[in-house]
């Protein structure tokens, strides 16, 4: 079984990173060839990481959830723990957890738009800053957050919000996020401002230790 996953990252028009650059930030240490491979300490502090950072035209078509055709990013990681010991313990845990440490330490260095997936044509994961739905000046937001434990069964649930700054929807939707799908649960969640998505995540998968073939 793969243990590969993708994450999609994009910036705003003209303002991506380059490869190099973008190593830099994710602190990636690089092989001898010199090529766009390193590694990293994953999330659970024992297994390690092997990142790739992919340019290829293939690789930068991701998904966004909603939409049926495949959607254009600046970069893609592609992820899988290092094939020696120690091995995660949950392997897809560890994907995921990673993923989401890489979009917390981008979004301050302008990253507008992530999309993660791991053995699936769609996004386990999706995230977009509110600043690129709402212009700087504070507005009145009306958001509706759907979840659910399985398909077809969801709940929906609505906010309003008076004169928000994209910067406090961001917050508002992370905290929101954060606690609906803290340890245990098992929730799909999409959450919208308006028509346009803002963040999306299925349920945590239950504690997987995939094998890693040598």
């Amino acid at each position: 079984m793969s243990v590969d996953a993708d994450l999609h990252l994009r910036w705003p028009d003209g303002l991506a990173p380059t490869t190099g650059e973008l190593a830099a930030l994710l602190g990636l240490r690089y092989g001898a060839d010199g090529g766009p491979w390193g590694e990293a300490t994953a999330p659970d502090g024992r297994s390690t990481m092997r990142v790739r950072i992919s340019t290829d035209p293939a690789d930068l078509l991701g998904p966004r959830p909603g939409r049926a055709a495949e959607h254009r990013y600046d970069h893609c990681l592609l992820l899988t723990p290092a094939r020696r010991e120690p091995y995660p313990l949950d392997t897809y845990a560890v994907l995921r957890a990673h993923a989401r440490e890489t979009i917390a330490l981008l979004r301050p260095h302008g990253l507008i738009e992530a999309a993660f997936g791991i053995d699936s044509p769609g996004a386990d994961d999706y995230w977009t800053a509110a600043r690129t739905l709402l212009a700087p000046e504070p507005a009145d937001v009306d958001l509706t957050l759907c979840w659910g434990t399985e398909t077809p069964t969801q709940h929906t649930t609505r906010y309003t919000g008076r004169q928000i700054t994209p910067d406090q929807l961001d917050t508002f939707a992370d905290h929101l996020t954060a606690t609906l799908t803290r340890p245990g649960e098992q929730l799909d969640l999409t959450l919208r401002l308006g028509p346009h998505l803002l963040r999306h995540q299925t349920a945590t998968q239950p504690p997987t230790a995939l094998r890693l073939l040598p």
